[in-house]
């Protein structure tokens, strides 16, 4: 042990930046540690086209992303035809990527949505061109969310 003969008597001045630095980094694992349960508690899900019809189960906070073939050129769009907003709710624009630069070009259509509310809801989906009025969607997309907080 390091000590130093003062007036005051011994001095133990290396141990003490050990517990210092021992204080550091636990306190830097302890905010890392929260760090990755905050990640883990907004998680997200991602469901294609042949998800239709399943069960998910999902934490309020987390988001799930939906991502479905699509064409808009030819007027159809993927819209939400049912869902219960006290559980689960659209957020932002409904985003469209192809892989091809020639226009008309298909590609997919992702939609996100933000688990709000504990509960159980269903999200039904429609391709349909929305200026036709009582024409039913040419494709549809269902899944049951269970929610839990």
């Amino acid at each position: 042990m390091n000590t130093r003969n003062t007036a005051r008597g011994p001095s133990r001045t290396a141990p003490s930046r050990c517990i210092n630095k021992e204080l550091v980094l636990f306190a830097l694992a302890c905010f890392l540690m929260a760090g990755c349960a905050e990640a883990r508690s907004r998680e997200s899900k991602k469901l294609i086209e042949f998800d239709t019809g399943r069960t998910i189960e999902m934490k309020v906070g987390n988001t799930v992303l939906v991502e479905l073939p699509g064409n808009p050129s030819t007027g159809y769009s993927w819209e939400v035809i049912s869902i219960d907003n006290s559980v689960i709710q659209k957020t932002g624009d409904v985003k469209f990527t192809t892989n091809s630069n020639v226009i008309g070009s298909p590609g997919k259509v992702a939609l996100r949505f933000k688990v709000v509310g504990a509960g159980k809801a269903t999200l039904k989906l429609g391709y349909m061109r929305v200026w036709e009025k009582g024409v039913a969607p040419v494709r549809t997309f269902l899944v049951d969310v269970i929610a839990v907080k």
